[in-house]
């Protein structure tokens, strides 16, 4: 609870006792009642429980004394006051109706929803809203925040003072870290100021600050960060200094400050925001003087959606750097500085009940060509799906598209793509899938530019095909289920001449073929039964065969995109394992009968246990392009150190292309990382060593909201 907050529920609690009091003066003045100094046998009626009606406040105590003359109540021993949820504790409270002087002694607690304000005395007038909390703490259980001061003083209805305060996220009377300041002053729902404050790692003084600032509630709340420090054999020695801006409840941004030692001063901005109707985007951007290149360098990344209705949305991704080398320097993970081809786009979705209709407009950024010029670019792409009409017992669809192609170099023009299906469905004897299709793709062309092939060009190609699966399943003790599906699969696609067609992608050299697929997929699905919860279902075995023969025509490969000739297609398997919950197996392969040749073969280990151990090991192996090996384990090495280990090997370049070295010292309320990565350079990209050092102060975030001057 905030601390202005706390005050104000406990003013409004005795406000509206004193107000139900007043209205049911009757009650108590129904017989003489003495002042309220006068002896126990003066007690009027002494109820153990009086409901106040109208403000849905409940009293309790084990005396209840009233002193007509001077309007003032008292209610002594045990004292509860219950409303909306929250509860006032004390051993004895005063309110003096005519002056507003409310008074709770002994043991003074309020809480509500885990938050607590707890002190020895606290004395509060309801006209002025000036108070004194004696020996008061504020505990916030969300973020663990606690705030102890000797005098916790109301100046305004929503100004609070401190003297001599600490706060801290630690448990125990001796914290591992507090700031301790000789006045802290408090603004609801705004601002904590801190003046002549001091940092304490358990009683050593760590650093001093003349003015602190740090958020007054559990809300996200503005400020600088704590900064992240390093050194890179790139960058050099650098200090990242973010500054976060809650700007309101749908908006906020964190700008970036840059200091590097051999690169210059980088400045960034993260934007981000959320609209009524579900709609959102983002904005990110990075720019800096590179002194080592002697010009700007930076990046671009914008991101939305918008809803306008359930049926049609908006969006738009751009992503956009200065120069085609920038991840190469800038890059701070394998799936960085290893990018290609950036993709930036703007587009729209109409959907209806059984159709479609999409548009965009798409820009591609070539980062390893010499320049953007022969890039090729969707100026823009329209597609319209029709999803089946059933008329009798066929169903009718259709899938088409639209595109305007452009670059500086090579060919551009349009391509109209239509291809409509019939598709049939059946189940013979109850028990097998059957279905047949039949199709038909219309390509037409205009073509211009850097092409022999200018002009209106076309071409039709009948396709089909049909499948036939039986599947099988048996229950083994209520618990396990077995599903096994054999099946069958033919397709065709008419093979036709081609060549004088543009070429845009390979969307334009569509392959004639007549190919048949056998395949056997095994699911294992097991039960478990959890106690006063339903039964969950969990998949523990996928597995799955398949192998295909080509009558005639070709296919291409997925990798080499060539066909070798082979009329036996790879043996395919697919495999996901997971015998436990925390352990998960995934396995896909290619192996080449014909030439005894492992094709492909990817294998990926996951464990996850408590807390954060987890382990995970990836292997991946192309025939003639890449072999592999990544892991990364997180695992303790004592209850407060946990190691964090990554690493890529490449076998077919017989080194590692990255490794990662991490240590986090973790206690309760605080932690610190140090890390170690070593990326090293190759034809692509140069090497870089860097050392991190980042401290968190747990309640305050990784890269706390904190601001000091």
């Amino acid at each position: 609870m905030k601390p202005a907050r706390a005050v104000w529920l406990l003013t409004y609690l005795l406000f509206s006792a004193a107000l139900t009091y007043g209205k049911e003066k009757a009650i108590f003045s129904s017989k003489p009642v003495s002042p309220v100094s006068a002896t126990p046998a003066d007690k009027a009626a002494s109820p153990e429980k009086v409901t106040l009606p109208g403000k849905e406040a409940t009293l309790k105590a084990d005396s209840l004394f009233v002193d007509s003359p001077t309007d003032s109540y008292r209610a002594e021993g045990n004292v509860q006051i219950l409303q909306g949820g929250a509860s006032l504790l004390a051993d004895s409270v005063i309110y003096r109706r005519l002056t507003g002087d409310t008074l709770a002694e002994g043991d003074v607690l309020l809480e509500r929803g885990g938050d607590t304000m707890k002190g020895d005395r606290l004395s509060l007038n309801l006209l002025t809203q000036n108070g004194e909390l004696t020996n008061g703490e504020l505990f916030i259980k969300k973020s663990n925040f606690r705030l102890r001061a000797p005098r916790l003083l109301k100046t305004g209805e929503d100004d609070y003072r401190v003297e001599q305060g600490t706060f801290t996220t630690c448990d125990g009377e001796h914290p591992s870290w507090r700031f301790e300041a000789k006045k802290v002053d408090v603004t609801l729902d705004e601002y904590a100021t801190a003046r002549n404050a001091v940092f304490y790692v358990d009683d050593f003084p760590i650093f001093y600050t003349p003015y602190l600032v740090f958020p007054a509630n559990t809300d996200r709340q503005s400020g600088l960060m704590i900064p992240k420090l390093g050194f890179s054999s790139k960058k050099g020695f650098y200090l990242d200094q973010p500054y976060y801006w809650a700007i309101d409840p749908s908006q906020e941004a964190t700008f970036d400050l840059d200091l590097e030692s051999s690169r210059g001063v980088g400045t960034g901005v993260d934007y981000r925001y959320l609209k009524p109707n579900d709609s959102q985007g983002r904005l990110r951007a990075f720019g800096i003087y590179d002194t080592n290149e002697s010009k700007f360098r930076g990046e671009l990344q914008q991101k939305h959606l918008e809803l306008l209705t359930p049926e049609l949305t908006l969006a738009s991704t751009v992503h956009l750097v200065s120069d085609r080398r920038y991840y190469l320097d800038y890059g701070e993970f394998s799936g960085e500085y290893n990018r290609q081809l950036l993709e930036s786009s703007v587009s729209f979705d109409r959907r209806w009940e059984r159709y479609g209709l999409s548009g965009a407009l798409r820009y591609d950024q070539d980062l390893e060509a010499a320049n953007n010029r022969a890039t090729l670019q969707r100026l823009p792409t329209f597609g319209f799906i029709a999803a089946g009409e059933k008329v009798g017992p066929l169903f009718l669809s259709m899938d088409s598209s639209l595109t305007n192609f452009e670059h500086a170099v090579g060919p551009t023009g349009q391509r109209l793509v239509l291809h409509p299906r019939v598709s049939y469905y059946a189940k013979p004897a109850g028990i097998l899938d059957f279905s047949l299709f039949g199709a038909f793709q219309q390509r037409l062309y205009n073509a211009g530019g850097d092409t022999p092939e200018t002009g209106w060009r076309q071409i039709g190609q009948a396709d089909g095909g049909g499948s036939l699966s039986l599947p099988l399943e048996r229950i083994y003790d209520g618990t396990l289920r077995h599903l096994l599906v054999p099946s069958l699969q033919y397709n065709y696609v008419q093979r036709r001449s081609d060549e004088d067609l543009p070429f845009y992608d390979y969307g334009d050299r569509v392959l004639g073929q007549s190919i048949a697929y056998w395949s056997v997929a095994n699911t294992f699905t097991r039960k478990y039964a959890r106690e006063g919860m339903p039964d969950e279902y969990r998949d523990i075995l996928y597995l799955k065969l398949s192998q295909g023969y080509q009558f005639s025509g070709q296919r291409r490969d997925l990798l080499t995109l060539v066909d070798e000739g082979n009329r036996l297609t790879d043996l395919m398997l697919e495999s996901v394992v997971s015998p436990l919950q925390e352990l998960s197996l995934l396995v896909d392969g290619r192996y080449n009968t014909t030439d005894n040749q492992l094709s492909t073969a990817n294998l990926g280990v996951q464990f996850k246990g408590e807390g954060r151990n987890q382990a995970t090991v990836t292997y991946r192996h192309s025939r003639d392009q890449l072999d592999y090996l990544g892991a990364g384990v997180t695992f303790p090495l004592t209850s407060q150190l946990t190691a964090d280990l990554l690493g890529r090997y490449s076998f077919d370049k017989g080194g590692f292309l990255e490794s990662r070295y991490a240590v986090e010292y973790r206690q309760q309320c605080w932690s610190v990382v140090l890390a170690y990565s070593d990326r090293v350079s190759s034809h692509q990209v140069s090497g870089e060593k860097q050392f991190t050092i980042n401290f968190s102060l747990a309640g305050l975030g990784s890269l706390g909201p904190l601001q000091t001057f």
